[in-house]
């Protein structure tokens, strides 16, 4: 096999491998690898005579998603139906299915909690347009399918890009419809084991409380409020609740930290867009509903706070998007186990809800080691040498043998002294072009000087030890030069002396066009089927 055969074949390896990883194999590695329910984890390091053996009846587990925000015309200002808008969504809403299907499923979920902001410009899309983007959200986490929902409940939480805010709800209710139509209500409570999940609608509780947008949300956290809490709760809030500027979001943070920020319609006065709910309404929430967690999402970036209330310290856990396009380059999901049975006396409340967040594969790192890649085989069939690493192996165990015997030189000049000094060497050039020094006897001692005469082609008039030294340093390295040479067999080599610059250049570019075919013959049909396999639906 030829050496341009070889590099061509180990470059078919390597991309073969690498398609598979960034393709595949990356989105089991959560699962396999780098994440695990918090229940099993936690209560087998605590316990370790249970050794992991009986808690996952004690649990329930959730898988919870925030801001999956699926692109559209709004997204990036490109026209609706363009080739370009069509493959960024393509490849977007490919990243999330094979989130969901490869790194979500396989840890056999409950109950999946969506944190809100499915669509992008939800408010602003005409009904096909939003029909066909539920559709989109549908075959991405597979909500069209009875295997979801037979074995998995799934509960939902309205977001400022579905939904808008309290100056959008009152002016375009039909948004606000057509949202409870396909998800329920906005507001409501549900159980899981025995914890109280509260989920309110966040982009209403800053409104004015005297319009029937706020008043709605605040009604359904006095009727929580009221009622007597018989299980800890968990408070889910799209928005998050307010923390003061520059607060610390913790390790997991990838991005800088946003601060506050609001917007009123300068008609209405109502709230048009906020990064936090402001600091009076969280405290209402808070000392309302009494929870024990909040779980929020807005952000795109994960953020772990702690707040204080009348009823201690809560802990707050902002999720990160589970899309790559939004920000974020990091997306990430969380595991939370919420207990299943009632908590002893000496049990803190906490202890009923345990959360681990989990990290998504780097999409866009992946796509940067693509183009490297593809740079590196580019220049590395342009430049491979014909003779392949054997030249530079060669040339490289000669250069060794040089410095070796010029070692040997200088160690042993001095023992040789005497002995050079009533001799003289003459170079005798041989027929094939080498140098060969003869060493002749003079009949008077050589006088020494300091000055070093010219070395001509003859006889060479210099200090006899200096002159030794000197002409074995040129045959050594004259010596590798030529069995550098003597080892490629003149017969194997083409006539290169009748070809020209870019004769050679031309059949350099020609190789490596042919070896980037055969590269690409294995390798994109092995890419376009893991596409297509995991975009089918199961």
């Amino acid at each position: 096999m030829k050496e341009h055969e070889k590099l061509t074949l180990l470059l078919c390896l390597i991309w073969t491998a690498t398609i598979l990883y960034g393709e595949m194999f990356s989105f089991y590695m959560p699962f396999l690898f780098s994440c695990s329910w918090p229940h099993l984890s936690s209560s087998s390091s605590s316990n370790p005579t249970m050794k992991g053996k009986g808690y996952a009846a004690d649990y329930v587990k959730v898988a919870v998603i925030a801001d999956p925000q699926i692109m559209d015309k709004t997204s990036l200002r490109l026209p609706s139906k363009s080739l370009a808008l069509e493959f960024v969504q393509f490849y977007t809403d490919l990243f999330m299915r094979r989130a969901f299907f490869s790194s979500i499923l396989p840890f056999k979920p409950e109950v999946i909690l969506f944190l809100g902001d499915y669509f992008d410009g939800g408010p602003y899309l005409s009904d096909d347009e939003w029909q066909e983007s539920l559709s989109r959200l549908k075959h991405m986490f597979g909500l069209n399918t009875e295997e979801i929902h037979s074995i998995v409940k799934v509960y939902h939480l309205p977001g400022n890009h579905d939904i808008g805010y309290a100056t959008l709800q009152s002016h375009k209710p039909e948004v606000v419809r057509r949202y409870e139509k396909e998800f329920g209500s906005r507001n409501y409570r549900f159980m899981v084991g025995k914890v109280e999940f509260v989920a309110v609608d966040a982009q209403t509780v800053d409104a004015n409380k005297e319009g029937s947008v706020a008043s709605a949300t605040w009604d359904f956290v006095s009727n929580v409020s009221s009622d007597g809490q018989l299980h800890p709760r968990v408070l889910l809030s799209h928005i998050p609740l307010y923390r003061r500027d520059w607060t610390d979001c913790g390790p997991h943070r990838g991005s800088p930290i946003i601060n506050q920020r609001i917007r009123h319609n300068i008609y209405d006065k109502e709230v048009s867009y906020q990064n936090y709910i402001t600091e009076e309404s969280s405290n209402q929430l808070l000392n309302l509903i009494r929870p024990v967690i909040v779980l929020s999402g807005h952000d795109h970036d994960q953020c772990t706070v702690t707040h204080e209330s009348k009823g201690g310290p809560v802990t707050e856990h902002t999720l990160g998007t589970i899309s790559w396009q939004q920000g974020n380059l990091y997306p990430s999901f969380m595991l939370l186990s919420a207990r299943n049975s009632p908590l002893s006396d000496t049990s803190l409340p906490e202890e009923a809800v345990l959360t681990r967040l989990c990290f998504l594969p780097m999409q866009t790192h992946i796509y940067i080691w693509y183009i490297v890649l593809f740079v590196l085989t580019i220049l590395s069939l342009l430049l491979w040498p014909t003779s392949g690493l054997s030249f530079c192996h060669h040339r490289f165990e000669d250069m060794v043998e040089c410095v070796r015997k010029l070692i040997n030189i200088y160690r042993d000049g001095t023992k040789e002294k005497n002995e050079d000094e009533n001799c003289e060497y003459e170079m005798i050039w041989g027929a094939d072009g080498s140098m060969h020094l003869v060493k002749k006897v003079l009949t008077q001692p050589v006088t020494l000087t300091n000055d070093i005469g010219p070395v001509e082609r003859g006889n060479a008039v210099m200090r006899a030890t200096a002159k030794k030294s000197v002409n074995q340093l040129t045959e050594v390295c004259l010596s590798m030069e030529t069995n550098a040479d003597s080892e490629v067999d003149p017969k194997k080599l083409p006539p290169r002396a009748s070809k020209s610059k870019a004769k050679m250049v031309i059949q350099r570019f020609v190789r490596t066009f042919r070896m980037l075919i055969l590269i690409a013959a294995v390798n994109v049909p092995l890419y376009m089927m893991l596409l297509f396999k995991d975009w089918i639906d199961k």
